[in-house]
Formats: C-alpha cells, structure tokens, sequence
C-alpha cells in the first residue's frame, strides 16, 4: 500500500510493560489506533467490538493504542497516573501505550496529516504499514481491514 514504516520509539504500557518499536512489533500483525487528543475516545469506542471479536479470533493480530503526546517531562507522571485510573481492564492497560514525542514528527513520519480524527494502521511484523484508516467504525472500514489481513503481504 505505502511505503511507510512505523518508527522507532520507546513508551511504557499502562501496566508497566517496556514497549520498544520495532522489536515489540516484530511478534505479529499489530492494528495500531494512534490517538493525539480525548476527543478521539468515542471514535476508539467505536471500533473496540470489532477489534474485540478481531484479535480474540486471530492468534497472529494484536491490537494496541498508542496516544502520541508532547508533554514536558514534568507533567507526564500526572498524565499516566490519570490514564491508570481511567483504563482498569488488564487487557486495556497492557495495550494502552503512551507515547511522549514531537507530535508532529510522530504524525508525519506515520503518514498522518490530519490529526482530529482516530488513525488506523495495519502494522506487519517488519514495521511496514500495509493498510490505514482514520475516524469511526463503519461496516465498510471494518470490511477493508478485514480484507487487508487476509491478503498476503509481500516482503519489504
């Protein structure tokens, strides 16, 4: 589809888990949700039965969210610790990866040029991005997803 690559960066899950990109990406097939502000949280509802039904029907598919951040380092401590207190599903935290970066560096480098919508990746295992998304579940989103991993990927 493009050829964009997830980036290198380094975050922490809200259960404590390192996450380190691409390594941690390199185990399966990743739908990354990247969000940059709370107004993305009902677009994110929007698609959680469907990624729900998807990463519990395929062993090789994970899903993460990775809400990219450009706080100065003495307010990110308060940051996570209000993310904690919000996400109290095990399965949620360990998913629910802040990262603390220059946005706009972030954006640009994952192809996002809008951000007032919710982005959807298809991340291979190579960090290559073979399919995107943005906005809310809809029949025909989830049907191009769904499409996009049963297709074959060739190697980069």
């Amino acid at each position: 589809m493009d050829a964009a690559h997830f980036p290198a960066v380094v975050g922490e899950a809200l259960d404590g888990t390192a996450f380190v990109a691409p390594r941690d990406l390199a185990v399966g097939r990743t739908v990354a949700m990247i969000g940059f502000v709370l107004e993305h949280k009902p677009e994110l509802e929007s698609w959680v039965p469907y990624i729900d039904t998807l990463v519990r029907s395929r062993a090789d598919v994970r899903a993460r969210l990775f809400i990219g951040l450009g706080a100065p380092k003495w307010l990110r401590r308060g940051i996570v610790t209000a993310m904690k207190a919000a996400v109290h599903a095990p399965e949620q935290r360990s998913s629910t990866i802040p990262l603390f970066v220059d946005v706009e560096a972030f954006a640009r480098s994952l192809g996002i040029s809008d951000r007032a919508h919710l982005t959807l990746l298809l991340v291979e295992p190579d960090g290559r991005i073979t399919w995107r998304g943005s906005g809310p579940f809809s029949d025909a989103a989830g049907a191009s997803l769904t499409s996009a991993l049963a297709a074959k990927t060739p190697a980069a």
